[in-house]
C-alpha cells in the first residue's frame, strides 16, 4: 500500500465540518497512540465519537464496514477534528489529540521533548507542546518538526568558518564555534547537541546558546553553578549538552550549527585574559534518519583548536561604554525668542542634544554644557538652567552672581539618564530667561559641549567609567533674544538680464520678494530706505549694485515717507529691487548677491536696533555670469 506524508498545516478556515466546535469524550479516557492500521477498543470509541461529532467516516455510516479499524477514512476524519481542535492535522492520534480527546490540554505530565519526537511514527510531522518544552527550547517556540521518509540518510560534519578564534570582553555575546552539517541520500534530524569546554565555562559564562546560520535560537543553557554541565576530566573537560532539540538536515542544503556564549559582566576570575577551548569532538551530535536509526558524530578529538573547536580569549579588560554626541534634527533653528518686559520667560530650549552609547549600556552620571553669547551679561540674563531625558529633570544655577561673564560653563551632577546601547537618546537643555528689562536686547546665546572625558562622565553597565571619544563640539544653533520677535519667510528672487543691444551683457536687474512676520506682541518698524533696511555680501568683484526701491505693498496707516510699520502678529510683503552693474569692468565674471540680515526696531529712533540673519539662505540670486 502506498503510504502518504503529509507535511503541511491545514487551518480551521479550510476545514468545513459539521460539529462547529470540537469536542472532549467524556468518560473513556485514550491512552495508546492511534494511527493507520491500530485496532481495538480505542479505534471503535474513537469512530463513534467521531461519528456522533459530526465527522463522518462513510465505511461505518453506511454499514459497510465494523468500528475497531483505523483506515484512511478514519484517517481523513481525524485530520478535520484536529483542525477543529487548533493541532496540526497529521491524522496521526498522539499525545495532543488524545489530550483534546480526553479533554486535556494535550501535554503529558512528565514527556519529555524527546520522548514526544521517539513516539512519533515514520511519515508524520509531530509538533512538540510548549508545555513540554523545558528549558533548552527557546519559550514559546515549539521545537522544529522531525520529518522522516523511512529511507536511510546519514549526514557528515565539519568545522565551519562562520566562527572563528576570537576576544570576548565582560557582557559580551559572540559566536564560538560552528559546525557545518551536509546530509546524503534524505532527511536526518539532530536531536541532541553537545559542547566541550577545556576549564569550568559556569565560572566565566552566564549563557551558553545552539542557533543556526541564521541567526535563530535553537536551545539555550543557562550557567548559574555547577550542575549545568558535566565535568568528563577533572579541571580539563566539561561538557554542555542541548537535548530535546530537532534540526532537520535536508540533502543539497547545508545546516550551520553555531554555538555562541555570553561572559558575565563582573566576575573576580577574569583577573588576566584567560583562553578557553571550544570543541565539538567526537559522538557529540546525536542524529536520527528516515528509518529511525542513530547516529553520533563530531569533528574529532576533544578540545583541539582548529581541529574539533575554536580558542576564545576571555578579556579581562572588560568592554567599556563609549558616549557618541550629535546635535538633535528635533534641536530649534535659529530664531528669535520674545522675552518679556514684565517677568521672567520660563522653558526656553537652548538645544536638544543625542547621545548613544556604544559597546554596552550605560549611565550618564555628569554632563558639563557650555553656555556663550554675544554680550556679557549671563549672570543677570539667565535665572536658571536644566536638563532633562524626558523622564528626569536636573537644575542648576546659571552663572553665580557677581561673574557677569559672556561664556560659561555648567556642570549638571548626580544624573542617571540611562543609555540603551546603540539607541539614541535626545537630552534638552532649557532656561528660564530674566525679564528683558533687565539686559541687552539682541543678546544672543548657544549651547555646545565637548566630547571628551571631563565634559561627560558615567559608568557602563559593567561598572566601568564611560569613554568620551571625539573631541568634537557639538553645538547648538543661535537664539536671539527680543522683546519683539520677527521671522521671514516666502523669499522669491528673480533676476533679468538689461537689454544691451549686441554687445555682452553687463546690467541685471535682481527682484527680492519676502514676507516679514511680526510674531510678537509689538509693533515693529522698517526704514523705507533700503540701505537702512538690509545688510547684502557679494562675490562679484568689480561690480556696483543700485537699490533702487523697498516697497511695502499696501500702504498702512502708519506709514511715511520714512518707515513701514508692520503691526503686531501680522506679515507685511515686501518687494526690494535692484541693478548689478558691470560696467567698470569689462571682463568676464560670475558671482552672487544676497541678503544677509533683515533690520527693523520696535520704534522709529532705530531701524537698526535688531536683525533677522536666519531663513535667508533663499534670498540670493544666485550664480550670475557676464
Amino acid at each position: 500500500m502506498k503510504r502518504i506524508f503529509i507535511t503541511s498545516i491545514v487551518t480551521l478556515a479550510m476545514v468545513v465540518v459539521s460539529a462547529s466546535v470540537a469536542q472532549a469524550l467524556t468518560g473513556y479516557t485514550f491512552e495508546n497512540n492511534l494511527t493507520v492500521g491500530s485496532t481495538g477498543t480505542d479505534v471503535s470509541t474513537l469512530q463513534q465519537f467521531l461519528l456522533d461529532s459530526g465527522y463522518d467516516i462513510p465505511a461505518l455510516s453506511s454499514g459497510v464496514a465494523q468500528k475497531g479499524y483505523f483506515g484512511s477514512q478514519t484517517l481523513a476524519a481525524v485530520k478535520l477534528y484536529q483542525a477543529a481542535s487548533g493541532i496540526i492535522n497529521t491524522g496521526f492520534v498522539g499525545p495532543l489529540t488524545r489530550g483534546a480527546l480526553n479533554g486535556t490540554s494535550g501535554a503529558v505530565a512528565g514527556n519529555t521533548v524527546a520522548q514526544y519526537i521517539a513516539n512519533c511514527p515514520v511519515g508524520y510531522t509531530c509538533p512538540v507542546p510548549v508545555a513540554n518544552a523545558g528549558t533548552v527550547v527557546t519559550p514559546g517556540t515549539p521545537a522544529a518538526p522531525i520529518v522522516m521518509d523511512g529511507t536511510d540518510g546519514s549526514i557528515t560534519a565539519s568545522l565551519s568558518s562562520y566562527a572563528s578564534n576570537n576576544t570576548i570582553k565582560k557582557g559580551e555575546t559572540k559566536d564560538m564555534v560552528a559546525v557545518k552539517l551536509q546530509a546524503t541520500a534524505a532527511p536526518v534530524s539532530v536531536t541532541r547537541f553537545d559542547v566541550r569546554f577545556n576549564t569550568r565555562p559556569w565560572l566565566y559564562f552566564s549563557t551558553v546558546t545552539l542557533k543556526d546560520s541564521t541567526g535563530t535560537v535553537i536551545a539555550t543553557k543557562n550557567l548559574s553553578s555547577a550542575s549545568d554541565a558535566t565535568e568528563i576530566t577533572v579541571g580539563s573537560d566539561y561538557l554542555v549538552r542541548f537535548e530535546g532539540i530537532n534540526v532537520v538536515v535536508t540533502p543539497g542544503t547545508d545546516q550551520i550549527l553555531v554555538v555562541s556564549g555570553t561572559v558575565l559582566s563582573t566576575t573576580d576570575k577574569l583577573t588576566s585574559d584567560v583562553s578557553v577551548i571550544v570543541s565539538v569532538p567526537n559522538s557529540s551530535i546525536r542524529t536520527i534518519n528516515g528509518k529511525g536509526y542513530t547516529d553520533s558524530l563530531g569533528l574529532g578529538t576533544v578540545a583541539t583548536s582548529g581541529t574539533s573547536g575554536r580558542t576564545m580569549t576571555l578579556s579581562s579588560t572588560g568592554s567599556t561604554g563609549n558616549i557618541l554626541v550629535k546635535l538633535s534634527s528635533t534641536s530649534p533653528d535659529n530664531r528669535i525668542v520674545t522675552t518679556s518686559s514684565s517677568g521672567e520667560t520660563t522653558g526656553v530650549v537652548l538645544g536638544k542634544f543625542d547621545f548613544k552609547s556604544e559597546n554596552r549600556t550605560s549611565t550618564l552620571n555628569t554632563l558639563t554644557f557650555t553656555l556663550s553669547n554675544n554680550g556679557s551679561g549671563l549672570s543677570t540674563m539667565l535665572k536658571r538652567v536644566y536638563i532633562t531625558d524626558g523622564s528626569q529633570t536636573v537644575q542648576t544655577d546659571a552663572v553665580p552672581d557677581g561673574t557677569d561673564v559672556a561664556s560659561t560653563s555648567l556642570v549638571f551632577s548626580n544624573l542617571s539618564f540611562d543609555l540603551t546601547q546603540d539607541e539614541w537618546k535626545t537630552i534638552t537643555i532649557s532656561a528660564d530667561v530674566a525679564d528683558q528689562d533687565d539686559f541687552t536686547a539682541g543678546t544672543t546665546l548657544i549651547a555646545s559641549t565637548t566630547v571628551n572625558n571631563t565634559n561627560i562622565v558615567g559608568i557602563d553597565s559593567n561598572y566601568t567609567t564611560v569613554t568620551a571619544t571625539g573631541a568634537n563640539v557639538v553645538t547648538s544653533n543661535t537664539i536671539t533674544f527680543l522683546k519683539a520677535g520677527a521671522s521671514v519667510t516666502a523669499p522669491v528672487v528673480t533676476v533679468t538680464n538689461v537689454d544691451n543691444g549686441s554687445s555682452a551683457v553687463v546690467k541685471k536687474s535682481v527682484v527680492f520678494k519676502y514676507n516679514f512676520n511680526n510674531t510678537g506682541t509689538t509693533d515693529l518698524y522698517v526704514a523705507v530706505d533700503p540701505y537702512r533696511a538690509f545688510a547684502t555680501s557679494t562675490t562679484l568683484a568689480a561690480t556696483t549694485t543700485t537699490f533702487d526701491s523697498l516697497s511695502g505693498g499696501s500702504a498702512q496707516n502708519q506709514d511715511s515717507a520714512t518707515v513701514y510699520i508692520v503691526p503686531a502678529g501680522t506679515s507685511r510683503a515686501f518687494t526690494l529691487s535692484g541693478v548689478i552693474d558691470t560696467t567698470r569692468d569689462n571682463s568676464d565674471k560670475s558671482g552672487e548677491i544676497k541678503i544677509t540680515a533683515v533690520y527693523f526696531g520696535d520704534d522709529t529712533t532705530n531701524f537698526q536696533e535688531s536683525n533677522v540673519n536666519f531663513g535667508l539662505d533663499l534670498l540670493t540670486s544666485g550664480v550670475q555670469t557676464f
